[in-house]
């Protein structure tokens, strides 16, 4: 299986790829869990919230979190979703 990788700008507008794991829907949000497909295997994952989707032309919108709590929820989902301890 062929892993979904996607193409982020950062904010210093440079492209950035990343691996989609999943999409996790905490507290009636959706949340894209991220890895970067560039990187080694000591890179953390990356935790953000789908702020807009248009499946019809396969764009979304993400935004960045602060909330070490909400950060760490979704984590926590993730992992319990995808067997991961």
């Amino acid at each position: 299986m062929e892993p979904n990788i996607i193409t982020l700008t950062d904010q210093y507008g440079e492209s950035v790829r990343f691996e989609l794991l999943d999409i996790v829907e905490y507290e009636d949000q959706e949340f894209a869990v991220l890895y970067p497909a560039d990187g080694g295997d000591d890179e953390p994952v990356h935790i953000l919230r789908i702020t807009s989707e248009n499946l019809d032309l396969d764009e979304m919108e993400f935004e960045g979190l602060d909330d070490e709590d909400l950060i760490n929820a979704v984590f926590d989902l993730f992992c319990e979703r995808n067997d991961f301890e």
